[in-house]
């Protein structure tokens, strides 16, 4: 007999009442895999909020009820479905509400996570309300990599273009053969339709812009901005003039760019046990919730 069955024996036909409860205020994300995690453990009376539901401190997003074995189930893997996620969510949320409309907030961190987690993190940065490509016409991105081994940012454009000249042309710019301001008008001159500073400084951004109304040709492409952006950057990239604005962290000698995976997760972790005999479900999940937020 196992641990589990031997301390739960005589308590199997016992059903227990349980709550997810927030622990700070976020968005909630990764709600479909939530309830059909909790329905192939077997629990019953599920209720939950809708993707996106914007909770507050204290807030219940979760609630239902099982036997003994199926609630330490639920506890050992029900949170870490909807904590990444909503920390995820959260971050794009309070990019894009910093923003404003002002400026475009992206995020394409998401391709470069496991396979597994694709899905979850795209569905998240959406939730927030930040877009998941940086542009929605067809493109070809050139990171620092590309750039690296084609032999510069001119060449690394013109090769693109070969391949596919009806393609909007994306490359970041770093400053890695020149000056930013120079390798942005390279860019520009080679047929690149957005440029990505890639550095998280906001100088180099200004010399973008700069080097592209001295040229003439600020009208002509989309500027984005991208490493390790956080909040406050937003404001002053706003300053230099409108363009995209992607927020990231870097990782090895990969750019992970917008509300990035390693953000800090909403602390959506803190299950309130309640006995049956107990009058059901706790306060904090009935308390203000919004008409249709429940499902």
């Amino acid at each position: 007999m196992e641990l589990r069955e031997f301390l739960f024996k005589g308590l199997r036909d016992r059903k227990w009442y349980f709550n997810i409860t927030t622990r700070e205020p976020g968005i909630v994300s990764g709600v479909a895999q939530l309830r059909q995690l909790a329905y192939d453990i077997g629990l019953e009376n599920i209720k939950s909020v809708n993707e996106g539901h914007e909770v507050k401190s204290g807030g219940c997003v979760f609630k239902a009820s099982g036997d003994p074995e199926q609630i330490i189930r639920a506890e050992e893997t029900l949170m870490g479905v909807i904590g990444k996620p909503s920390g995820v969510a959260t971050a794009a949320a309070n990019l894009v509400k910093t923003a404003g409309g002002r400026v475009r907030v992206v995020c394409g961190a998401w391709k470069k996570v496991s396979p597994k987690l694709r899905g979850d993190l795209r569905q998240a940065i959406m939730t927030g309300g930040a877009g998941i490509r940086i542009t929605d016409d067809p493109f070809i991105y050139l990171d620092k990599n590309y750039v690296r081994m084609l032999g510069g940012v001119s060449n690394a454009v013109h090769k693109a273009r070969a391949y596919d000249p009806d393609r909007t042309v994306s490359v970041q710019v770093r400053g890695e053969t020149g000056p930013v301001g120079e390798e942005a008008a390279e860019a520009y001159h080679a047929g690149a339709g957005i440029v990505m500073v890639d550095t998280g400084k906001i100088s180099d951004l200004e010399a973008a812009v700069s080097a592209a109304e001295a040229g003439g040709w600020r009208a002509k492409v989309k500027v984005a901005f991208a490493g390790g952006v956080r909040e406050p950057d937003i404001e002053a990239a706003i300053r230099t003039r409108r363009g995209h604005h992607r927020s990231g962290q870097r990782h090895h000698r990969r750019a992970h760019t917008g509300p990035e995976p390693g953000c800090p997760a909403v602390r959506l972790l803190r299950p309130i046990l309640i006995r049956k005999k107990d009058a059901a479900w706790s306060g904090t999940c009935s308390k203000k919730r919004r008409s249709g937020s429940w499902i």
